[in-house]
Order: structure tokens, then C-alpha cells, then sequence
């Protein structure tokens, strides 16, 4: 019996060195998110949410686009014509 407890005493001992390496990593900020955010660089869905408004934005500006197109108000003034060349 006294073999059997020592190598649970080495194992919970083992277990217990691991979880606190963890633990050391997790509070040192070695981890991406943080280096991330530390470095000023969004998450990913304040990243997503200016890519919807970008979107929002530049279908505005295809609608006035197309709206003016589709108008009729668009000439084309030719101030020289070229010379056919034969």
C-alpha cells in the first residue's frame, strides 16, 4: 500500500506543477487575444461590423451611381475628334 500512495502523491504532484504553469501563462498575457488587443488591433466583430458599414456605405454610393445613370444627365462633349488615319 505504501507504493501505490507514493506514485498517487508523485502524480497529484505532477498535475499540480502543470496547473500552476498554466495558470503562470494565462495571468503573464503571453496568450494571443491580449497581445492583440494590447497592440490596438480590433476583435473580430468590431472587424466585421466595419466591414458591414464600409459595405452600407459603398452601396450608397453605387445607388447615386446608378440613379444619375439611369437619369439620363450623363453627356459626353468630344472637344477634337481624331484624324482617321487611311
Amino acid at each position: 500500500m505504501v507504493r501505490d500512495d507514493r506514485s498517487v502523491r508523485v502524480l497529484l504532484g505532477v498535475i499540480a506543477i502543470l496547473l500552476g504553469l498554466n495558470l503562470l501563462v494565462q495571468v503573464s498575457g503571453l496568450t494571443g487575444p491580449r497581445v492583440a488587443m494590447a497592440a490596438g488591433i480590433p476583435d473580430s466583430g468590431a472587424q466585421l461590423q466595419a466591414m458591414v458599414e464600409k459595405t452600407a456605405d459603398i452601396s450608397k454610393k453605387l445607388d447615386k451611381l446608378q440613379a444619375f445613370l439611369e437619369s439620363g444627365e450623363l453627356t459626353v462633349k468630344v472637344k477634337e475628334l481624331p484624324k482617321s488615319e487611311k
